[in-house]
């Protein structure tokens, strides 16, 4: 699962419909190589994971009820899945919502109390 590619969950289960009852959560503050590879570290073994990310404009406004983006339709990733390929795509998603949403990419770069982020939503699926 996302090893050359991104694997979408509705190219294994094709009625787009997925409940999870128990998502963790992560935050990343974008989308680098080694947040992606440390948050896989934390995965278990033989275990297939449904993955949303949602772009978060401002960690500090987030407790307020502040609105998100979802970047991605979810996705099926193990611990082995290639960090560079969520990464990139990530970064590739994250800059067309500041394109399409008109948002001011120059604020990418603040600084980590108060930067824009991914909020990782993460659950266990048995696809087998």
């Amino acid at each position: 699962m996302t090893n050359n590619n991104i694997t979408f969950l509705e190219q294994i289960i094709p009625n787009n419909l997925f409940c999870s009852t128990n998502a963790q959560k992560e935050r990343l503050y974008l989308s680098d190589t080694l947040e992606i590879t440390q948050f896989l570290l934390t995965l278990e073994h033989d275990t297939v994971y449904v993955v949303t990310f949602d772009f978060i404009f401002s960690w500090m406004m987030y407790d307020e009820d502040q609105p998100v983006i979802s970047l991605t339709k979810p996705i099926l990733i193990t611990k082995n899945s290639n960090p560079r390929v969520i990464s990139k795509y990530l970064n590739n998603r994250i800059y067309e919502a500041c394109n399409y949403y008109y948002l001011d990419d120059s604020s990418l770069d603040l600084d980590k109390n108060n930067a824009p982020g991914i909020l990782i939503n993460y659950s266990k699926i048995n696809l087998f």
